[in-house]
């Protein structure tokens, strides 16, 4: 008669997940300002964005990015 040994705990692993902080720029396509903010869920490229705090004409989404989070010690 075989015994099969006891089933061990299962060591949890921690897995540290990198996390980011997603940004949306809007670009004016008149003036060509450009403007940084965060991420909105409806975000898409070449979606309208605000008016430019410049000339006041509507901005376009030209770039969505992502930048990790920077801890301070």
């Amino acid at each position: 008669m075989s015994t099969t040994p006891a089933p061990q705990p299962q060591q949890q692993q921690q897995q540290t997940k990198a996390k980011f902080n997603v940004y949306t720029i809007e670009e004016c396509p008149a003036c060509g300002q450009k403007t940084k903010r965060a991420f909105q869920l409806a975000d898409y490229i070449t979606k309208d964005g605000a008016n430019c705090s410049k000339c006041g004409n509507v901005t376009k989404i030209t770039l969505i990015y992502a930048e990790p989070v920077v801890k301070s010690k």
